[in-house]
């Protein structure tokens, strides 16, 4: 799966409009539903869980994955959609409903007799808008934080105590950090947006998104938005810019064994659960000594440990789909607690189905995948909030995120940009 926060999607209108111009690929014939799924690290997995609802039902189903970005408005667009669609993240699910492309579910639901009391409210809420039901979640991510207990030892810290808070992280990444005599970095404690942005799980931290808890407001200026920011770039502030850049170069491949948490270049790092399945590091680093737990609140508001956020594979049946009960009923299969358990204690992804996380599958992942279960149940357990603004916003805000953490540039003054440039076209989409 794409893990990507700032998920830039190159559905270039005017090129879709051609390739829709084009036809989408046909149907293989009566009596087979096709499903498209945006990721699909093993296609053939994929293809031989859907070929048991063949098995059930005697409805061939043929899988596609993973379906390129470029494919996906085209198909809707045009007059031969898939009957289901498996998209990384929400993030367009509310633009393609707003453009009619995509189906309102609560009939869907109702077909399928699905169990909504069943699933995770986290990701869930990625899917609501007001009291509608754009999407279904099936299967998630979430991140925590990662700590080499060699490296802690080494640095004299507790090596199975990890920060207890943001302030104490940096702390820690301090401690953690070694420079040589020619003030060139051999190793360092933290580095906030490794190997991606981690926006949305500091701001949280710091109460609050760039949109209202219910999405009737733009917030990308907040005060925990400029309080998000100022605190990851005083990461780069600490030893530079360049020399942390340089050091960076030096990276292993992400996924390959010389990876720098592997490596051991990188102390701590905000990573998510799929890390402490098979497929990573018990595969490719086997003896490291790591620890997992959840990413520390600020000081001053312990209320808020725990705080995990969300994002994940989202299905939408298509508006054009010829054949609404067919989909819905398959949507029903998907999303039930054997089949979620099935396919992401796999991929060692989250369940989004409550009675699927109690699957003995997932606690043979081990106690540090534990961690992340756990976490799905807290208080603090939030999903990405999208508006039909996410595919133009995000992009904004990792354009300024960039700006502040790589040149100095103000949380403020880039931030209060962002809105502006926003603010009015969010009005006009909520009257």
């Amino acid at each position: 799966m794409n893990k990507k926060f700032f998920r830039i999607f190159s559905l270039l209108l005017v090129a879709s409009m051609l390739l829709a111009a084009c036809g989408s690929p046909a149907a293989s014939g009566d009596n087979v539903l096709r499903v498209w799924i945006q990721w699909g690290d093993n296609p053939q997995q994929i293809q031989e869980l859907f070929d048991k609802y063949t098995a059930e039902t005697g409805i061939k189903v043929e899988v596609t994955a993973p379906i390129g970005d470029d494919k996906i408005l085209p198909a809707l667009t045009g007059s031969n959609p898939p009957d289901v669609l498996v998209l990384s993240g929400g993030d367009l699910a509310k633009s393609f409903y707003k453009e009619g492309l995509v189906d309102e579910l609560s009939g869907a639901i109702k077909t399928g007799n699905i169990d909504m009391g069943d699933m995770f409210e986290a990701p869930l809420s990625q899917c609501m808008q007001n009291d509608l039901i754009l999407c279904l979640p099936w299967g998630t991510d979430a991140y925590a934080l990662f700590w080499n207990k060699d490296l802690f030892e080494a640095a004299g810290l507790d090596p199975e105590t990890p920060p207890a808070t943001m302030e104490e992280l940096v702390d820690f990444a301090e401690k953690l950090t070694v420079v040589d005599s020619n003030g060139k970095i051999q190793q360092i404690g933290f580095i906030p947006d490794h190997s991606w942005s981690h926006t949305d799980l500091y701001v949280r931290n710091f109460g609050g998104f760039w949109y209202s808890d219910d999405g009737s407001q733009l917030t990308a200026n907040s005060q925990p938005m400029i309080d998000a920011l100022t605190w990851q770039q005083q990461f780069y502030t600490e030893y530079g810019v360049e020399n942390i850049q340089s050091f960076a170069s030096g990276f292993g491949e992400y996924g390959s064994p010389d990876a720098p948490f592997y490596a051991g270049k990188v102390a701590m790092m905000v990573e998510g659960e799929w890390q402490t399945g098979p497929n990573f590091i018990p595969a490719l680093k086997p003896e490291l000594n790591y620890g997992v737990a959840p990413f520390p609140p600020p000081a001053d508001h312990p209320e808020r440990a725990g705080t995990i956020v969300n994002q994940g594979t989202a299905v939408v049946i298509p508006s054009a789909a010829k054949d609404k009960e067919a989909s819905a009923k398959l949507l029903a299969w998907m999303m039930s607690p054997a089949i979620v358990a099935e396919e992401f204690c796999f991929n060692a992804n989250l369940p989004t189905s409550r009675k699927a996380a109690e699957d003995p599958c997932f606690k043979e992942l081990g106690t540090k995948f534990q961690v992340f279960v756990d976490l799905m149940s807290s208080p603090n357990a939030y999903a990405v909030l999208t508006t039909p603004l996410s595919f133009e916003l995000n992009d904004a805000l990792a354009a300024a995120e960039e700006k502040i953490l790589y040149t100095g540039a103000d949380p403020k003054t880039e931030l209060d940009a962002v809105q502006a440039n926003f603010e009015a076209k969010f009005i006009e989409l909520n009257k």
